[in-house]
């Protein structure tokens, strides 16, 4: 009988053992605020400013991965929403239902503001027209007018067509939601699958006018984002007075004159501070809010210098 308790006792030990070997195995799994690896969905219109945070972050962290993927907007929130990633940047915070659904699952709910950007109007070179009213902007966007000579009387460039990066994307939303009422925009507008090809398309249509994120052409120090600006002609906007028009900037999103400002935020869905929550602060980091300056967008804060005055 002792023969079987030690037996016993032994075996059950050992199976202790195993299992909590194996919790500790599964433990060192799991992402940390430095380590690991897990799934980020970005919006496109903020792929320029996210790689050269992520570039950073895993730079910084090599034992940091994040599995990142570039899509519009509509289909980051339906990843979010499915559970498919707990880590994104979209355009926008979430609506009011967003947040009651992440609530309604006990699942945590981070939802952090990284910058500040601007919706880009932009034009072929060859158009002598680089300023517009909002009000213009709408009737472009509602289809009221669809040929340029509606716009200025006069003008022999046809017809206008307004062109997108996607039906589903932040700069698609933004407008949507401030001049149409959240209704999708008619008239003569098309998708062209991406900031980039609204570029394209821009440089290679004068009749053209094209919608994209100011992230795409704002970094000074950038080759490729100095390339893409030079093929086409940013437009200046106002509210309702064409002679105050001003083009997008850091200045004029900081002052809040150009009116088509919004805001770039972090996305994080489950409690327990894993990868994302260590990504999410580095982005709010010195480091990391002079990466959002550097690329031409406004931080969400202003990192903090100090000069030293030596009097003799």
């Amino acid at each position: 009988m002792i023969r079987i308790l030690f037996f016993a006792t032994v075996f059950f030990s050992a199976a202790f053992a195993v299992v909590a070997c194996g919790n500790k195995t599964a433990t060192q799994e799991l992402d940390t605020p430095t380590t690991g690896k897990i799934p980020f969905a970005v919006d496109e219109t903020f792929k320029p400013l996210i790689a050269a945070e992520i570039e950073a972050f895993e730079s910084s962290y090599p034992k940091a991965f994040l599995m990142t993927t570039y899509k519009p907007e509509g289909e980051v929130i339906k990843d979010l929403l499915n559970d498919s990633t707990r880590l994104a940047v979209m355009g926008r915070d979430l609506s009011e239902d967003e947040q009651l659904f992440f609530e309604s699952k006990k699942f945590g709910l981070e939802r952090i503001l990284i910058a500040r950007d601007a919706v880009t109007i932009v034009v072929n070179r060859e158009n002598p027209d680089s300023a517009f009213t909002v009000a213009e902007i709408k009737r472009m966007l509602d289809g009221t007018d669809t040929a340029w000579a509606q716009v200025r009387p006069g003008s022999t460039l046809g017809r206008l067509d307004m062109v997108f990066d996607n039906s589903s994307s932040a700069n698609a939303h933004y407008l949507s939601t401030n001049l149409l009422d959240g209704k999708s925009p008619a008239g003569r507008c098309y998708a062209v699958k991406s900031n980039e090809a609204v570029v394209d398309y821009v440089n290679t249509h004068p009749n053209a006018i094209g919608v994209i994120g100011m992230n795409w052409i704002a970094d000074r120090y950038d080759s490729t984002d100095q390339a893409r600006r030079s093929k086409i002609r940013v437009v200046a906007l106002h509210r309702d007075n064409i002679e105050k028009a001003v083009k997008p900037s850091q200045t004029s999103i900081a002052k809040k004159n150009y009116p088509f400002i919004r805001e770039v935020w972090i996305i994080k869905i489950g409690k327990r501070p894993g990868l994302g929550t260590g990504f999410a602060t580095f982005t709010l980091s010195d480091r990391g809010q002079l990466i959002v300056q550097k690329t031409g967008l406004m931080p969400a804060k202003q990192t903090e210098r100090t000069i030293q005055v030596t009097t003799y």
